[in-house]
């Protein structure tokens, strides 16, 4: 059985990493959602974080647009690069679509950012 976690070495946890990939990255930008994609030095494999505004309120909904982010990415992991290094900011407007609709969003960045469509 093929392992599908997302085990806390994949993930950027640090500021100062954040502010690094968001810098140098290629953008891809959808209504609620910014992919940020920064190729890398060699690494295990593809590193992944999440940034959420605050003014998702209460916290219980930025919690859950979290969730459902973390798990996009857990299901298209294989469609990034192994040094690639891949931060999604989640815009306060996230907070009012269903998670059904955020998901679908960010598959189509993914796809977009893969086949150079969307990128700013």
């Amino acid at each position: 059985m093929k392992k599908e976690g997302f085990p806390q070495e994949i993930r950027v946890k640090k500021e100062s990493e954040f502010n690094s990939i968001i810098q140098g990255a290629k953008k891809t930008s959808g209504q609620h959602l910014i992919l940020f994609r920064l190729q890398g030095e060699d690494q295990k494999g593809p590193r992944f974080g999440i940034k959420v505004a605050r003014g998702i309120k209460p916290a219980v909904r930025r919690n859950a647009v979290k969730r459902v982010v973390r798990e996009v990415l857990r299901k298209n992991k294989h469609r990034f690069d192994a040094n690639e290094a891949v931060v999604v900011l989640c815009k306060y407007t996230a907070g009012e679509r269903e998670p059904s609709q955020l998901g679908e969003e960010l598959e189509r960045l993914i796809r977009g950012a893969n086949t150079g469509v969307q990128q700013r």
